[in-house]
Parts: structure tokens; sequence; C-alpha cells
């Protein structure tokens, strides 16, 4: 691993709670020596101060009452000229147009920045690079993140146009970009990302807390499936309801959990009401990260029916309990997967292949035992949380 020790890196564009898989990232990156400074609106919680090599930096809200945001904004103004007035004339050149108040809440966003010194800067989501562009011209290199989300389908909606230019103009002024799939890295190209500064990174899990069941589930018991992530149109679960909808016409005794709260959960409900799947249909919500392992140790087999992806952790986590995966072709999951092998791979939009590839499970437990453990397999080669970490140790230490 790449000497970490003493290096400084900003991480602007998270807030809490924070993803797992963000959460995971930033405390092995604390552990290996860096000194983590997150830039947020709300102060972390005390055992994430408590962390050694982990500091906070309070990043405003704009959405405050007039009197105490306009004393933020002073206060900030002040450390600025005090401690970074060249940083301040950098920024000055990024804050003049658009309303009074737009150019006052683009300073909000801009001053906590001002008159700090770091090594690197990473945004872990391209909107956030987007967001804070004048950051660039501080001089600092910048690591940018690739999403599935925002890759996909973000430059696609009406709603977000901005985000298009966007991802062109921080593709050109980044110091490196991270790409969590080939599949995200090649569909970025389309925005002008230059290859030259593009690194591939796959998403990780901890495989010493993701573990397989002690037992083996009894064999008489309903054939339990389980997904995990957010209830959002992107994940495709109407196609998943269908699926389990057919089989338990079939006459599978079928069961399917879904974890995760989101946007879409009334009209999943609705979905799974319409399909008459109350009975063996259930949300369970957000659940913590031992309820979420318990219920993969749990089950019979993993659903993941999403419309796109960039790499699916939540895959990844129940390949590393070592349970069979069955997943659309979206995204980089054939990177994660290969047909057969370490799981079943299916058309996306395919209710029917989903169906039929859970059926094919169902009746063959050898099957289910062999592909669980050689999706296991492969996240301990590929996809370790160690491993993860000396990648991007070695990506920030060698900017």
């Amino acid at each position: 691993m790449a000497k970490a020790d003493g290096l400084r890196l900003l991480v602007v564009g998270v807030s809490w709670p924070l993803e797992t898989f963000l959460e995971r990232l930033l405390k092995g990156l604390a552990q290996s020596g860096i000194l983590v400074t997150l830039a947020t609106r709300r102060r972390p919680p005390d055992k994430w101060l408590q962390e050694s090599n982990i500091r906070w930096l309070h990043a405003p809200s704009w959405e405050q009452p007039l009197i105490p945001r306009m004393w933020q904004l002073a206060a900030q103004a002040g450390w600025a000229v005090l401690r970074g007035p060249q940083d301040l004339r950098t920024l000055r050149r990024n804050v003049r147009s658009g309303s009074m108040r737009e150019r006052l809440a683009t300073w909000n966003r801009l001053l906590p920045f001002a008159g700090r010194s770091w090594d690197a800067i990473y945004f872990p989501w391209n909107s956030a690079a987007i967001e804070h562009l004048p950051l660039f011209d501080l001089g600092v290199p910048a690591v940018v993140s690739c999403r599935g989300s925002q890759i996909y389908v973000a430059p696609h909606n009406p709603e977000r146009e901005s985000i298009r230019h966007g991802l062109r103009e921080t593709f050109a002024r980044a110091t490196a970009v991270h790409c969590v799939s080939e599949a995200i890295l090649l569909e970025a190209l389309h925005y002008g990302l230059d290859p030259a500064r593009s690194r591939v990174i796959y998403p990780a899990v901890d495989p010493d807390f993701f573990i397989p069941a002690g037992t083996e589930r009894p064999g008489d018991q309903d054939y339990c499936i389980v997904t995990t992530g957010s209830l959002a149109w992107v994940k495709g679960y109407e196609y998943a309801c269908a699926a389990v909808g057919q089989l338990r016409d079939q006459g599978v005794p079928i069961r399917f959990e879904i974890i995760g709260s989101g946007p879409e959960h009334q009209r999943l409900l609705y979905t799974i009401h319409d399909l008459g799947l109350e009975g063996c249909v259930r949300l369970a919500g957000q659940l913590s990260a031992d309820a979420v392992r318990q219920r993969l140790q749990n089950a019979d087999a993993f659903l993941l029916s999403s419309v796109s992806e960039g790499l699916s952790n939540a895959a990844l986590e129940a390949m590393a309990c070592g349970l069979p995966v069955v997943a659309t072709d979206c995204g980089g999951m054939r990177e994660a997967i290969t047909n057969g092998v370490e799981g079943l791979i299916v058309p996306v939009r395919d209710a029917p292949a989903l169906a039929e590839a859970l059926e094919r499970l169902w009746r063959d437990p050898v099957l289910r035992r062999r592909v669980g453990a050689m999706g296991r397999q492969k996240v301990l080669q590929y996809f370790s949380l160690s491993n993860q970490t000396a990648q991007f140790v070695e990506l920030f230490t060698t900017l």
C-alpha cells in the first residue's frame, strides 16, 4: 500500500447518515493514515469525531432563518479575508451572475473552503462536484466518483439538464475520475471522460462481517427471497413482484422481503395490492447492518431486479453471505457475476425471466449451494473492503 500517513483529504458532498458503502470507505481511509475532513451541514456523531484522523468542517445550509444565515456568512467571509485572500479572489471569479440571493447562496456554499489547506479533494458524487465546481480553481488535485444513477439516469432527466454540461466540465477539470465499474467508464466516455484520467475501483463489502450462515436452512420451509435497496423506480421492484406472483401462481411456496425505504413506498404498496401479493411480499423498511446480515443468512436467494445500476453493493453483500443471486443484466453486474457461476443473469424488465431463474434455484438446492459458494469466493478475490481501501489510498497518494 502507498504511504498515506499525513495526507490531508477533504470530502465534499456527503450528508448524515452516510450511505453504508461510503462509511466503510472513509473509515478505511482514516485507518490507513489519511487525515479525512468531512464537509457537512450537520455535525457528525460523536463516535465519528472520536475516530483518529477524522475531522469535521461545517458547511452550513442556506435554508435557515435570515439572521443566523447572514451572521454565519459574515463570519465565513471574515475568516476568508484574514486567512485566504487569494482563495477569495479565485472564488470571486465564479460568483458574478444571478440574483443577489443566488450570489449569496453561492458564497455560503464556497466560503467554508477558503483559507484552508488540503492535499486532495474527493467528491463521492458527480452532482457534488458540479455543485462545487469553483473549488476546482483552488489548485488542489480533485477526484470525482462516477456511480450508476448519476451517469445512467440523471443526464436523461429533463429537470436535471444542467448535469449533462456539468459532467463534461468536471471530467475535463478533475485530476482523476473514479468509476465503480468498466460499464460506468464506457458510459462516461459519452460525456467527455478522458480514459487516461479514469480509474476503475470496484465497490466493496467486508467479508468478515457479511458471512454465510452457520447452518443450512431446512428444506421444508417456504422459498425465501430477499432484496435490499432504496424504494426507487430504478430498482425495478414491479418486475420483481410480477415474478413472485408468477411463481406463487405456479404453486411455489414463496416469500419475498424488500429491505429499504424511499420515495416509491406508496406506489409499491399499490403494486403489491394490485397483484394480490399481500400474503407473500413484505416491505421491511430500513434495517441496521446486523439485521440485513441476518436476513441474508436466513434467505434462500437474493433478487436484484434493477433497470439501472453501477455495480450493486447489495448484491455483493448477498454474495459475501454465500447467498445465490439472480440479477438483471444492467450496469456492471456482469463484472461481478458470470451467468451460471456466481449467480444467474437475466434481461432487464423481464419478469418471466426473473421467475424462471428463481424457480431454477428453488428446484435445485445443490445449484444454490454451489452458486452461493462461488459468489463468496468472487467477493473475497475482487470485492473485499481491504482491496478497495488500498486502491483508493494509492489513487490519492499518487495524484
